[in-house]
């Protein structure tokens, strides 16, 4: 019997996008779905458009809540899913038509409860063709999946393009008030299991770049405060899995000088977050396992805010 996939999708004011996202999921070639959409107190058409594609489908559930964030709409949706797996798609990307019968496959042949496949980034005015790569896919013992997550190699925090067992969830849950809340949670997540976890190289999930969304926005107290936060996390972390704790300071430096650069110049948040990089630059540089890019920008950071800044600016990518 096929089981269940539950597909968690947070909504909130995004009229403009859900329509195809809500309909790439729709046109799986795996369908045993349940689809939640969560409309979080959407002040434009969203709440509509959900009920409508619910009046259309009986595999899609609505709920409806005041506004709480990322966090709590998907809180909400997995209080209530039913599937054996879940997995979790932001309304303003969209997936391949085999994005779930590939995370399926992979769990069930390597007999895992965590699966990953690949991002694509996409623009609005971009127009996607599937990649024609030689497709492959692997087995990583859990503390390795970790290592190669926090080095940002294999695959990243985000929780979404990754299947999950559904008893991952029974006692953890994503972070309220938090930004960022991916990065707090998804390595918890591969913590708690001890199956390992399967990766593939396809690239399912159409993640579309947006400059108003969290990641573009202004620089503000909360992104500062959900830094500090993740770091006095991280920190923790590396004295209970010191084998981790280079894979650490590698992302953390990196999502350090990722903030460091939307700062004011010569404001008091840049100077806390360049302080705060002075602290795991040196092991990064040193660091042959790290990304050239996290070394190269650990180098220039010796240059000061100001070269940092010029790095950044011409050199940033998603690679």
């Amino acid at each position: 019997m096929r089981p269940l996939i539950s597909i968690v999708v947070p909504v909130y004011n995004m009229e403009k996008y859900l329509h195809k996202c809500v309909d790439s999921l729709l046109n799986q070639n795996y369908n045993q779905l349940e689809i939640i959409l969560v409309n979080d107190g959407s002040t434009d058409h969203s709440a509509k458009i959900c009920d409508e594609f619910a009046e259309k489908d009986s595999r899609i559930k609505v709920v409806h809540r005041t506004n709480g964030g990322l966090s709590e709409a998907r809180n909400s949706g997995l209080s209530i899913f039913k599937g054996e797996y879940v997995t979790f798609v932001d309304s303003d990307d969209y997936v391949r038509a085999d994005y779930v019968q590939t995370l399926l496959d992979l769990v069930l042949n390597y007999n895992v409860k965590i699966a990953v496949s690949q991002f694509k980034y996409v623009s609005n005015e971009h127009i996607e063709k599937d990649d024609n790569d030689n497709e492959k896919d692997f087995f990583l013992p859990t503390l390795e999946a970790l290592e190669n997550m926090f080095y940002q190699d294999y695959f990243d925090h985000n929780a979404t393009a990754k299947l999950f067992h559904r008893s991952l969830f029974d006692s953890l849950k994503f972070p309220a008030d938090l930004l960022y809340e991916d990065m707090f949670t998804t390595y918890k997540i591969l913590l708690s299991s001890d199956s390992g976890v399967a990766v593939s190289n396809k690239k399912t999930y159409y993640y579309l770049i947006r400059t108003d969304s969290i990641e573009g926005a202004p620089f503000s107290t909360k992104k500062l405060n959900s830094m500090r936060f993740i770091v006095d996390d991280f920190e923790n972390t590396k004295k209970q899995y010191p084998v981790l704790a280079k894979g650490i300071n590698c992302r953390l430096l990196s999502f350090i000088f990722h903030l460091l650069v939307e700062t004011k110049v010569k404001s008091s948040e840049e100077k806390e977050l360049f302080l705060l990089a002075q602290k795991y630059r040196k092991e990064v540089l040193l660091d042959n396992k790290a990304r050239k890019k996290a070394r190269l920008a650990a180098f220039v950071s010796y240059f000061g805010t100001d070269v940092l800044r010029f790095f950044y600016r011409f050199g940033k990518s998603r690679n």
